[in-house]
């Protein structure tokens, strides 16, 4: 969820209460100019800590649930990997690799787009797709592989070792 939806929920319960921008942010040791921003999705960033200290107070939690809005990853995966090969990487290949690890030399430069330029997260998601459509491999074992690519083929991105 992004701080933007939380804002929105802080207001609708703020308002429910009864109380001011001003209680609030008292109550949570926040400035009012903090709340507002929140609420109205400006804030760009606030601490954990601050952020639960205010969701406590309006008896709201902050529930870590799975992603929305990454669909079909592992078909954009595969398509952002090919977008400047004339082979074109099938999410059905992409799945092989990640389960044997197996990269075929004609998908190498593939998987250094996988590697050093796909946004993270849906490589991430990409990766749990996979290994739902496979019968053998495992995420952990999938991120295993990413980790040994990333070392052969010398990947700039350090977060798969």
């Amino acid at each position: 969820m992004r701080l933007s939806e939380i804002g929105q929920r802080i207001r609708q319960q703020r308002r429910a209460l009864g109380l001011t921008q001003d209680q609030v942010a008292k109550l949570s040791e926040l400035s009012r100019t903090t709340i507002n921003q929140i609420e109205n999705g400006t804030l760009a960033d606030l601490g954990y800590a601050k952020l639960a200290n205010l969701l406590s107070v309006l008896g709201l939690d902050l529930q870590a649930e799975p992603a929305r809005g990454l669909a079909h990853a592992l078909d954009v995966a595969a398509r952002t990997a090919s977008t400047s090969y004339r082979n074109v990487l099938a999410p059905d290949t992409l799945v092989k690799m990640l389960e044997t690890g197996h990269a075929p030399d004609e998908f190498r430069p593939h998987l250094m787009t996988l590697l050093d330029e796909t946004p993270v997260p849906v490589v991430v998601k990409a990766i749990q797709e996979a290994a739902q459509r496979s019968l053998t491999a495992t995420p952990r074992k999938m991120m295993q592989h990413m980790a040994t690519w990333a070392a052969e083929l010398h990947a700039h991105r350090t977060v798969w070792g």
